[in-house]
């Protein structure tokens, strides 16, 4: 992804692409499209749906988040370097001044906790509330599936070496249950538990208020995160006020709704963003 023209880091897993040219003054697009990849995706994967949020809004920076398993072991300090380079990206974007248009997208578990955990980040950093301006949420593929079977097979999909695959079942095991009596003894949920609670947030992010459009998209063929656990999720914000869609298709597996639904699947996503602009605030 960094060596595509037009793209540059932030830090070693994160990346912007900045529009190619000035939002003309009636431009209703977002000016910052922050995406969050599922756990160990591949950059091509998550190359496709940058190019089509290109297309679709041409006048908007991109910041891309990638979800790698680093995060579960990964210090404190170490985890915040590693999101250090993005929220200065996002502050010098004025992403946390009032009345900014953006739009968020977040697949999967992987990326939620990694939403949730910038979201922790920030908010230590930026403790003002902010007017928000027009903002929508988009949440493929999540939240839920919170049993150690899946999860487990969730977070070692992309590993192909059958060797490799087993030790990182093991060692994924031996954390699962760390976190648990850790939990117990600290008297904290567990992180995936924390993550849920954490979307249903009307202040997720800085930019997101109880008047942001929320889209969940899910399938009933998907075996890592069960469509009853999204609506589930989704039923739980609605009664929490919040502005909820559900997008649920029959055939695709996990995060692949794009592929199997493309013109659907973007459609909603555009519906969604021109109902998030025509807000009143």
């Amino acid at each position: 992804m960094a060596s595509l023209a037009g793209w540059a880091s932030l830090g070693q897993q994160a990346f912007i692409q900045r529009a190619a040219s000035s939002s003309p003054s009636d431009s209703t697009d977002p000016k910052v499209i922050v995406i969050f990849g599922w756990m160990s995706a591949k950059l091509s994967h998550l190359h496709k749906y940058t190019v089509q949020y290109r297309e679709l809004y041409p006048f908007s920076t991109i910041v891309l988040v990638r979800s790698t398993l680093s995060l579960f072991w990964t210090s404190a300090g170490g985890t915040e370097a590693r999101f250090r380079p993005v929220i200065a990206a996002l502050e010098a974007l004025e992403c946390f001044d009032d009345h900014q248009r953006i739009l968020t997208h977040s697949f999967s578990n992987g990326g939620g906790l990694h939403v949730a955990t910038l979201a922790k980040m920030i908010s230590a950093r930026t403790p003002r509330t902010l007017r928000s301006g027009p903002s929508a949420l988009v949440i493929d593929s999540a939240p839920g599936g919170a049993s150690l079977q899946k999860t487990m097979t969730a977070v070692t999909a992309p590993i192909r070496n059958k060797f490799l695959k087993r030790l990182a079942k093991g060692g994924f095991v031996l954390w699962w249950f760390f976190m648990m009596l850790l939990g117990r003894l600290l008297n904290r949920p567990q992180p995936l538990v924390a993550m849920m609670k954490a979307l249903r947030n009307p202040r997720l992010l800085p930019w997101i208020d109880e008047r942001s459009p929320r889209l969940y998209i899910y399938s009933n063929a998907d075996q890592m995160v069960p469509a009853a656990d999204v609506e589930e999720h989704a039923a739980q914000s609605a009664s929490e006020g919040l502005d909820v869609r559900q997008l649920r298709f029959d055939k695709s597996a996990h995060v692949e709704h794009a592929r199997v639904y493309p013109g659907e699947y973007w459609a909603a996503i555009q519906k969604l963003w021109t109902d998030a602009c025509q807000v009143k605030r």
